[in-house]
Formats: structure tokens, C-alpha cells, sequence
């Protein structure tokens, strides 16, 4: 009986492809990293890392006030992207938690911008602008993150309508205005921040956001809240003075010039 043939196998030339292929795919794996590692949010980044960290060690999340706050290069006319607004509201909002003061605190953010409203319980004794020694630690914890930004504040007093009559303060007014005006001068020393992004007002009883019928409702009124604006600071633009010739006179532009005798030479 006749054997079969045996058929000699053909060596496949093309094995180089699978190498290649894989190679190809670890490549664009590669630079697909490095792209997500270029616009990384860093504030993101760093709560993630504490959240990650906090479940592997089996701890609460509670996060940490260093937050860092990302510098924004689309910014157009002075305003805020949603980017870093989301970041400021996320580190007010872990100041708050960590402190034990928490209860008298609250993070709300508006159109206009993000508001921290402190009790004026936590601030100050009643009746007074002078700000508690136990009130020091938190505001230096809000100045520190007011300090990474260059937006605008707005420092508001509110009191309840229980009327006051001292020979330092005559009414709420006056009060709730000092009261807005101390805080400010401690979150600018504590910062340091810019003078020229603060300002400070008082609104009295006028602006409550509860009823002044209960006992309740006159201790949320009674508050300072630090308004965030929406937008950074950005020092006016002055004109310049036009010289008018020798002597004092200065002229804005587009004003016309009065024509006027020529000073006599000065005595010697």
C-alpha cells in the first residue's frame, strides 16, 4: 500500500505583524496618558487621591483644606470659568466640615457668587464688633483660601430687628457696618490680601432671611456673610494728564485749553 505524500508546511513570513500590532497599541495607550496627564485639574487630582488613600486605609473622607486653585488661562474680561468656581465652593466647603464650628457656618452659592454666612454668635459677643479670640482660627482658614485668588469681596453685617441704642453703636446700622468692617480688616491682615478687593457694609435689620417673630429666626438673621464675586479684581485705568505747557495747568483729553497771559519770570 502506497504511502501519502507528506506536504511540507510553509513558514508564515508575517508573525512580525502581531508584534507590531501590540507594540502599535502600547504606543497610543502611551501618548493618550500623557494627554490626560497635560490638562489634568490638579484641585481634582488632589481630592481624588485623598478619597482613594481614605478608602484603602478604611478612614472617612473627609478631605483637606489645602486646596489648590487652578490658575485659569481662558479667563476673559475678569471672569470666572466653572472650573475654578466649582474648586473655591469645594474649599469653602471643606473648611466648613473641618471645622468645629460648623454648625454655625454655611456654604450658598448664588449668581452673583459664593457666599459663606458665619452666625454672628461665632464672630462676635452680643451687642459688639469686636471679634471673639475663638473666631481668630477660622477666619485665618478663610483668608488663607480667599489669599490663592484674586477675586473680589464683599463683606455684609445683618443684625435682627431688636432694636440697639449705645453711645458706640446708636442703631443696627452702625453695628452691623463695624461688625462687616472688623471682619474685613482681619481676613486682609490674615491673608494678606489686596486692600483693593475688599469692601465692607452694613445692612441693619432690613435684609433678613428669617422671621424675626421667633427666637430662631432672630439668630440666623444676625450674621455676616463673605461674598465671593464672580469676578477678579482689576485696578481702574486711569487717563493720563495732558501737559498744557510750563507751569501747573493740566488739562484732560478732549478738554479745550483757555488761553491765558504768560506767568512773568519768577524773582531772584
Amino acid at each position: 500500500m502506497a504511502k501519502k505524500a507528506r506536504h511540507e508546511e510553509h513558514e508564515n513570513l508575517e508573525r512580525w505583524l502581531v508584534s507590531y500590532a501590540d507594540f502599535i497599541t502600547l504606543l497610543f495607550a502611551f501618548f493618550v496618558m500623557l494627554y490626560a496627564i497635560s490638562s489634568l485639574n490638579t484641585g481634582k487630582f488632589r481630592v481624588m487621591s485623598n478619597a482613594i488613600t481614605a478608602t484603602f486605609q478604611h478612614k472617612k473622607v473627609i478631605g483637606s483644606t489645602h486646596v489648590i486653585i487652578p490658575k485659569d488661562n481662558t479667563m476673559q474680561s475678569g471672569k470666572i470659568t466653572p472650573q475654578t468656581q466649582a474648586v473655591m465652593v469645594q474649599a469653602m466647603q471643606l473648611m466648613v466640615e473641618k471645622s468645629s464650628q460648623k454648625g454655625d457656618m454655611q456654604v450658598v452659592q448664588t449668581k452673583h457668587g459664593i457666599v459663606l454666612r458665619i452666625q454672628s454668635k461665632l464672630l462676635f459677643e452680643s451687642g459688639h464688633s469686636k471679634i471673639r479670640p475663638q473666631a481668630l482660627p477660622v477666619l485665618k482658614k478663610v483668608a488663607g483660601i480667599l489669599a490663592k485668588s484674586k477675586k473680589e469681596i464683599r463683606i455684609s453685617g445683618y443684625t435682627d430687628n431688636q432694636p440697639i441704642r449705645t453711645s458706640k453703636y446708636p442703631n443696627n446700622w452702625v453695628l452691623s457696618t463695624m461688625r462687616a468692617v472688623n471682619v474685613l480688616t482681619e481676613l486682609i491682615r490674615e491673608g494678606p490680601l489686596d486692600p483693593r478687593r475688599g469692601g465692607a457694609s452694613g445692612f441693619g435689620r432690613f435684609r433678613p432671611i428669617a422671621s424675626n417673630m421667633t427666637a430662631s429666626g432672630r439668630e440666623k438673621n444676625r450674621r455676616v456673610e463673605i461674598l465671593i464675586l464672580n469676578r477678579e479684581y482689576h485696578s481702574p485705568t486711569v487717563l493720563p494728564l495732558a501737559d498744557s505747557g510750563p507751569g501747573p495747568h493740566r488739562t484732560f483729553p478732549n478738554q479745550k485749553q483757555e488761553h491765558s497771559k504768560p506767568l512773568p519770570p519768577p524773582e531772584i
